[in-house]
């Protein structure tokens, strides 16, 4: 069994050349698309450093969310900024989180085939837990 990472592929005209050296039967070989249900998120919110303080890159940090081509993000089913728990598929919680998470995502992505949404405070009804790193971690699902 071998994964071809999607970017790796263009949509059409790929070649595909497999060595095989146990014997097997080229002709048994098939390609199987798998879809993605739902895509994660997990974006730190700014960190400024001694290269980029003075450009203010550390300022436009984004969370990116993208579906496979033609699916559009059909709803939010975690979203978290502040300390959240777990990993994709199981996240929670965490002891600090804002309780706007949801909203600026459900706006900005809904019905969306990509989107970006900017991790700062503000974006979520303020700081929820001032003098803490934060993060803005996100589950939605592609329809």
């Amino acid at each position: 069994m071998y994964h071809v990472p999607r970017p790796w592929l263009n949509p059409t005209g790929n070649l595909l050349v497999i060595f095989e050296e146990i014997g097997g039967d080229p002709s048994e070989i098939s390609m199987v698309k798998r879809s993605t249900g739902s895509v994660c998120a997990d974006v730190s919110e700014w960190q400024p450093s001694m290269t980029n303080w003075r450009s203010k890159e550390y300022e436009k940090a984004k969370v990116h969310l993208q579906c496979d081509h033609g699916r559009k993000i059909s709803e939010i089913k975690f979203a978290s900024f502040g300390t959240p728990q777990g990993s994709c598929g199981s996240y929670s919680e965490g002891g600090c989180h804002a309780h706007k998470s949801y909203d600026m995502f459900r706006k900005n992505c809904i019905n969306q085939e990509h989107c970006a949404v900017s991790v700062v405070p503000e974006v979520f009804g303020g700081d929820p837990c001032p003098g803490t790193m934060k993060r803005a971690v996100v589950e939605v699902m592609c329809g």
